[in-house]
């Protein structure tokens, strides 16, 4: 009760209170609990919805205009909720338009970017595109980059942008619902 009223956050393991001191000291505090996960995976996607659910938590539901928003540009058949899969072949482009819808929606409180290694995608362009789109908002956005030695440029890159870095979903998820 007195770590509840003086803002300490308790965590289960050495590893949690890096992760969670890695994502409050480069982001702001989030309104909520309300997360959305951008992914071009959905096995990832599902990983981090299955970790939200351990916790009692799930993935944020997506409003109309949200949903609008993501039909305007993302093909036919993507998933259509939360986790938002943006499919294997996801440009930097696509990152860059999806993660601006989330910004424009009104009922997130932080974004989890996902990014699992494909052919089609290019995990650098990527983090190149997420750090320049952070440099002018002020919002919970962390990432979770697969793929071990072969992304480490990519991980750089959003680490100098300020950008919290996990290696699996579950870590990122944690570290968000301790922040929360």
């Amino acid at each position: 009760a007195a770590f509840k009223r003086a803002g300490i956050v308790r965590v289960d393991t050495i590893e949690d209170l890096f992760d969670c001191a890695e994502l409050m000291a480069k982001q702001l505090r989030p309104g909520g609990s309300r997360l959305a996960i951008l992914t071009n995976g959905g096995g990832p996607g599902v990983m981090a919805t299955d970790t939200l659910a351990r916790y009692g938590q799930e993935p944020a539901p997506l409003d109309h205009q949200t949903l609008q928003a993501f039909d305007g540009f993302l093909p036919t058949f993507w998933s259509r909720g939360n986790p938002i899969d943006i499919l294997g072949d996801a440009s930097a482009e696509r990152f860059s338009r999806s993660l601006e819808v989330c910004f424009n929606s009104k009922n997130l409180d932080g974004v989890l970017v996902i990014l699992a290694p494909q052919a089609l995608t290019d995990p650098l362009a990527v983090a190149e595109t997420l750090a320049a789109a952070l440099r002018v908002r002020t919002y919970p956005v962390f990432a979770c980059w697969m793929g071990g030695k072969s992304i480490g440029k990519a991980v750089d890159v959003l680490n100098e942008a300020g950008i919290p870095t996990y290696d699996t979903p579950e870590r990122a998820v944690r570290a968000f619902l301790y922040m929360v």
